[in-house]
């Protein structure tokens, strides 16, 4: 993912409109170029901070963010174990029908 893509997805992210695969792309992107994280985080502060501040509740903009992002990550090292595992029992299942067969 570029930069402008990642940046035509932020708004999206934040919304939790992505598929589960962009949201990877976007995180895996975001967290290695300084210009998007920076674009996230002012889209966040603007998106979050100024329904917070509507109900003067307490803002934490950067620990929150790392949360969210955190949270991606995760879920996408779980997606890919699960994935894995799949893959794996269906090769297990496939050589137990070639074996049980013979």
């Amino acid at each position: 993912m570029d930069c402008k893509e990642a940046q035509r997805c932020i708004h999206l992210f934040l919304k939790d409109e992505l598929d589960r695969n962009t949201e990877f792309q976007l995180v895996e992107h975001i967290t290695s170029c300084s210009e998007c994280m920076e674009e996230l985080t002012v889209e966040y502060l603007l998106t979050e901070g100024i329904s917070r501040l509507e109900n003067a509740e307490d803002i934490d903009v950067q620990s929150e963010l790392e949360d969210r992002l955190n949270r991606t990550i995760t879920r996408k090292k779980v997606y890919k174990q699960l994935k894995a595992g799949l893959f794996l029992v269906g090769i297990l299942i496939f050589f137990i029908l070639i074996l049980g067969g013979v």
